[in-house]
């Protein structure tokens, strides 16, 4: 039974260290799902040789002197809409991946990912589908986690109903003893009470736990 040939996908490389070109075109060049068709060291010589060769996708290094990724990539989006576009850096600048998405590139990979995930990335931005590898994904949520941990409003939010009782009390001046006597609760359960409200908070006195718990709902 004859085999149809499979269709290659034609890649274009910039980069400005010419160890990376070498390195991604061993690699890339290997698999029979590509055709590597040039690359370049710089931005200016990148333009050119891209506009002659028509690659499908361009993997391209965000910072680089001269003309950067991230403005190589608004001229691409241009003067070559077809053809597709992933950033690579070894950045998880936020900032600057935001920018390279925003002026034309449809995914971002590491120069520390795998084969496996550019190959992935390769495939998806020419198939049409945004891709951003795992250690940016990785990185944002972490980043979400420790900014949200750090929201005084969500601390409070993991204090239980009777914590929350506690807690008012505490402000308002009662002891440890009065609070035991207003909830019907021995002493010893009200300073254990006591010793999970501030470590949930992350706060050691008094002065602190009004400071957080204004912060979370500060007075109009």
């Amino acid at each position: 039974m004859l085999q149809l040939p499979i269709k290659k996908i034609k890649l274009f490389l910039v980069d400005d260290h010419r160890m990376v070109i070498d390195m991604w075109s061993s690699l890339l060049g290997a698999d029979p799902k590509f055709e590597l068709v040039g690359a370049a060291l710089n931005g200016e010589a990148a333009l050119d040789e891209i506009l002659t060769l028509s690659p499908q996708v361009v993997l391209l290094d965000i910072t680089m002197p001269g003309i950067s990724g991230i403005e190589l990539a608004k001229s691409l989006r241009e003067v070559a809409p077809s053809t597709k576009i992933l950033g690579v850096s070894m950045h998880t600048n936020i900032i600057l991946i935001k920018q390279m998405l925003m002026n034309g590139a449809s995914g971002y990979v590491s120069k520390t990912s795998s084969f496996d995930e550019m190959r992935a990335a390769i495939i998806s931005v020419y198939e049409g589908q945004r891709y951003i590898c795992r250690d940016v994904k990785d990185y944002i949520t972490n980043q979400v986690i420790s900014e949200q941990q750090s929201d005084p409003a969500y601390r409070i939010n993991q204090l239980t109903k009777r914590e929350l009782e506690i807690v008012n009390m505490i402000k308002d001046g009662y002891s440890s003893k009065e609070i035991s006597e207003k909830l019907f609760i021995s002493k010893r359960t009200v300073e254990v009470h006591r010793y999970n409200i501030f470590k949930k908070l992350d706060i050691s006195n008094i002065t602190s736990l009004i400071r957080v718990t204004n912060q979370a709902f500060p007075r109009g």
